[in-house]
């Protein structure tokens, strides 16, 4: 099995206070995900605090998943341990398809199922948290119909490579709620695991092909 390799930006200490919290987090977080996706290989996690705008204001943390072996996270100071853990679980799901599946996402329901698969991870991960991300309770939160009115929206763009991700997965817009793309990829993954009777660490890896079908 493979391990974390924790990297930290603490060029100036800026992260010197939150060496343990970092520590125990990635801990946690390493230990939730590596035998249930069987992860083999190490993963280099970068903990940060310069990369501001992937940081999610109410959260204090934001992820990225450059590689299937190179995840960037970045902390502000109203991080708690429980949070930072379940944004890594999230990002080493991105990770640990990326080691089993070589397939770009590049149209906008590939993305969709991409982090549908990673938010439905990272839910079962916090299903016993009292504390959870106010951006996966906002995701989690939204009905099938409210899901339904997103996919609505979106069917016409499911097989396109050129739309505002900003609008669809971050921001929104008029038409679409903050983290839409988030919520609607979890629906999507929540349907085809119901249909295929898999569970998430049978299915993660799974074609992009097999979703759409």
């Amino acid at each position: 099995m493979g391990k974390i390799n924790l990297l930290i930006a603490n060029a100036n200490d800026n992260l010197s206070g939150k060496l343990d919290l970092i520590k125990k987090a990635i801990k946690t977080a390493e230990d939730y995900t590596f035998g249930r996706l069987d992860i083999n290989w190490d993963i280099d996690v970068l903990v940060t605090t310069r990369i501001y705008d992937i940081i999610i204001p109410e959260d204090g943390v934001g992820g990225r998943t450059i590689t299937s072996d190179f995840i960037e996270l970045s902390i502000n100071n109203d991080v708690t341990e429980t949070k930072l853990a379940e944004m890594l679980v999230h990002e080493l799901c991105h990770a640990a398809r990326w080691g089993k599946n070589g397939e770009w996402a590049d149209s906008l329901f590939k993305n969709l199922i991409c982090e549908g698969l990673a938010v439905y991870f990272e839910k079962e991960f916090a299903s016993s948290n009292v504390e959870k991300q106010f951006y996966l309770e906002t995701v989690i939160s939204r009905s099938k119909e409210d899901n339904q009115k997103i996919l609505e929206r979106l069917q016409n763009s499911l097989d396109s490579n050129s739309y505002d991700y900003d609008a669809i997965f971050f921001n929104g817009n008029e038409s679409l709620p903050r983290w839409a793309g988030y919520s609607l990829g979890l629906h999507l993954v929540e349907q085809y695991l119901a249909k295929t009777g898999k569970t998430l660490p049978e299915a993660y890896a799974d074609n992009y092909s097999n979703f759409k079908n």
